[in-house]
């Protein structure tokens, strides 16, 4: 009987954790999540290169540096975007994601604007 209770508690625990993996955001949430939090229009899939306008000017930004560490229930980015062609447009990026949610842990941001 005892082992039968266990078995009925471990139950809400498991649910909740495969809901927690299965809702973890990834790459192409990121990218979604980069359009929709900056004034920016992605050039790929995964955001690794953008365009954002400033005025009448069309600036391309690309990842310089970064990873994408998919983790058991928490997701980590940190991406660094530069323009090679003037270093006053850049963005340094920390985020983290659960549940489908991205938030930002750590920003530095020169020349570009949120939406």
């Amino acid at each position: 009987m005892k082992k039968r209770k266990w078995l009925l508690s471990l139950a809400p625990i498991m649910i909740a954790a495969v809901i927690a993996i299965s809702l973890k955001p990834n790459e192409a949430d990121f990218a979604i999540w980069m359009e929709d939090t900056y004034e920016v229009k992605c050039l790929d899939e995964l955001c690794d290169v953008f365009q954002l306008e400033t005025g009448n000017e069309k600036i391309v930004m690309q990842s310089v540096q970064g990873g994408f560490s998919p983790g058991i229930f928490v997701t980590r980015m940190h991406k660094t975007y530069r323009n090679l062609d003037d270093a006053s447009f850049h963005l340094e990026l920390k985020a983290s994601g659960f549940l489908e949610n991205i938030t930002i842990q750590k920003e530095t941001m020169q020349g570009m604007r949120k939406r």
